[in-house]
Order: structure tokens, then sequence, then C-alpha cells
């Protein structure tokens, strides 16, 4: 994407984000789905498992975290953009779709392990909900960066 904000490194190490994110999810959630025999196995992963909303929602802000920071370190690249005749609204649309798209491949991606492992998609639903939102509450952050 030639007038893209992100580089392909932002992109695969946001994708990387996803992906972590996800597929700890995917894990903990396959780990509740084993019938474990050893009783010192089972209470081990029991500890984890049973703090799976918590490791999971500290992820997802740490990846949002990242997400933040990344787009911050934007500004400059954005105002360069708006002096050199682009437009907010374009600017906005296509860091949404962008966002959306590397979203999407890990979602992707998660759906695909999620199928094969026979465990339920639900919770991925959830977490790629709670990005989608934040990726629409950040694009409102380019605004902004204007008039930097």
């Amino acid at each position: 994407m030639k007038k893209s904000l992100f580089r392909l490194i932002d992109r695969f190490e946001l994708l990387i984000c996803y992906v972590l994110c996800f597929g700890f999810n995917i894990m903990f959630d396959y780990v509740k789905s084993l019938s474990i025999d050893s009783y010192l196995l089972q209470t081990f992963l029991k500890q984890f498992y049973d703090y799976q909303a918590v490791i999971i929602f500290l992820l997802t802000f740490i990846v949002i975290i990242f997400h933040y920071q990344m787009l911050n370190r934007k500004k400059v690249e954005v105002y360069c953009k708006i002096l050199v005749g682009d437009t907010i609204r374009f600017i906005i649309i296509r860091y949404i779709f962008e966002c959306l798209v590397i979203l999407g491949i890990a979602f992707v991606i998660s759906m695909i392990i999620t199928v094969i492992l026979g465990i339920s998609l639900v919770d991925n639903i959830y977490l790629s909900c709670i990005f989608v939102v934040y990726i629409l509450i950040s694009s409102r952050m380019v605004i902004k960066f204007e008039n930097f």
C-alpha cells in the first residue's frame, strides 16, 4: 500500500501481536477441553485456566497499548501527508481498512486453528470485537494529528 501509514514491519508486528493474543486464547480453551490423567499436570494447568479471563484481558491490554504507541509514532507522518495534499478523511479510511485487514488475517488464522482443534470459536469472536471497537476509537485519534 503506497499511501499507508504502516510500513511492512509495522504490519507484521501488529499481525504477530493479534495472533499471539488469539493463540493464547485458543491454547487456554484447548487445555480446558483435554482430559488429562496426571493429577499434577491437571493441577498445574488449572492454575492457569482459572485465570484465563484475567490473562487474556492483560494480553489484550498489551496489544492495545502497542497499537496506540505505534499510531502515536505516526504523528509527523500524518501531518506530512496532509501537507502534500492528502485529506484526513482518506487517511482515516485507509487506517481503518488496513487495521481491519490485519485483524481479519489474524482472526482467520485463529479460526482455522480453532476448527482444526474442535474447540469453541466464541471467545475469539469476542476478542476480535474488542479489537474492532479499539480500531474505530483509535481512528478518531488520527484527527488530532491534523494540527500537529
